[in-house]
């Protein structure tokens, strides 16, 4: 594979370079990333998005690809913030990457208010609870925002329920699983 196609939008047929060392990278498939951005539906015209776990970016660019007017982009690895940077900049987009870890990153999102929130932790991420919580008590979201955390399937990782956030649907594609939270409109 030479790069994630992006499936739709002004970008639709462009490719996200992997990196040439996949460390612990496993990107979302192809068809469960169509599936998230069919249950957002026309709610990403003009949508302001955030990408926590983010990779490659392809989220980020699949985002703005269909219309979403920006994104923010968090990850922990040097190589990949910069690569998302890198590529945002070469094709003239919306977005920007905090080279982070998720809850430090999510901290420094300052007044930032988003629409539309994708989560994709690792397999092995132990802090599902606490990242729903940061979200739910940290991120400023939009009345209706939509928050989707993608895990392992038949896991219920979240303990204890957010304060603001309504568990809405889960989307389930082969091993993975997507829950879906929203926000009071």
């Amino acid at each position: 594979m030479t790069g994630l196609r992006i499936t739709a939008g002004t970008l639709r047929g462009r490719r996200v370079p992997l990196p040439k060392r996949g460390g612990d990278l496993r990107p979302t498939s192809e068809r469960a990333r169509q599936a998230y951005f069919n249950i957002v539906g026309p709610r990403i015209a003009g949508a302001r998005f955030l990408d926590l776990f983010a990779g490659t970016g392809i989220f980020s660019f699949e985002a703005v690809s269909r219309g979403a007017a920006s994104s923010v982009a968090i990850d922990a690895a040097a190589a990949q913030a910069m690569g998302i940077e890198q590529l945002a900049t070469t094709w003239d987009l919306p977005v920007k990457a905090i080279r982070a870890d998720v809850l430090a990153g999510i901290k420094r999102l300052g007044d930032a208010v988003f629409d539309l929130v994708y989560a994709d932790p690792p397999y092995s991420y132990e802090g599902y609870g606490e990242l729903l919580a940061a979200i739910d008590r940290s991120v400023r979201l939009s009345a209706g925002a939509l928050v989707a955390i993608e895990h392992r399937r038949r896991e219920e990782p979240f303990g204890v329920p957010p304060e603001q956030l309504q568990f809405v649907r889960r989307a389930e594609y082969g091993e993975v699983w997507i829950s879906v939270f929203a926000t009071a409109d």
